[in-house]
Formats: structure tokens, sequence, C-alpha cells
């Protein structure tokens, strides 16, 4: 299951926990459990963007999805890249 949820957040970049997991056809809370291990496994990285946000909008990726929300942003890391790559 870790790397079903590595792989779709790779796949797709911009995605959602229900997303997930409909497409696992699993719980939204093991969607969560399995991105806090990925997380504490170092596999992925996590940013929060939003109301403190110190990013100009006009030079923020995010600026369609953000709406000064605080948005949970994750991204693959270097030691997930090589983890998927093996795979």
């Amino acid at each position: 299951m870790l790397k079903d949820i590595l792989m779709i957040i790779d796949r797709d970049r911009k995605i959602s926990r229900s997303h997930i997991s409909r497409e696992l056809n699993i719980e939204d809370t093991l969607v969560d459990d399995g991105i806090s291990q990925l997380i504490r496994m170092g596999f992925i990285l996590e940013e929060e963007a939003g109301a403190d946000c110190v990013v100009a909008c006009s030079n923020c990726p995010f600026i369609k999805n953000c709406q000064k929300e605080i948005v949970k942003i994750f991204q693959i890391s270097q030691k997930g890249k090589d983890y998927l790559a093996q795979r």
C-alpha cells in the first residue's frame, strides 16, 4: 500500500487524500497513516502553504489551488525517487 501511495503522488503530482483512497479502494484514515509512514521513512516531504505563506502569490506554483487556505503539499524526496526508480 505504501508503494502504491508513493506511486500515485509521483504520477499525479496534485492529488487529494480522497483521490488516493478511491483509487486504492481504502479508507481515508489508511491513506493518512500511509502518508505519515512515508514521511517518517523519508520518502516524501511535507510542506504547508497558505495563510502565512511568504511567497508572493504571482510567483507561487500553487496559486490556482491556494486561495490563502492552509494546503498540505507532499513532494517525493530523493530517497523516494530512488526507491521508485528501483521498482
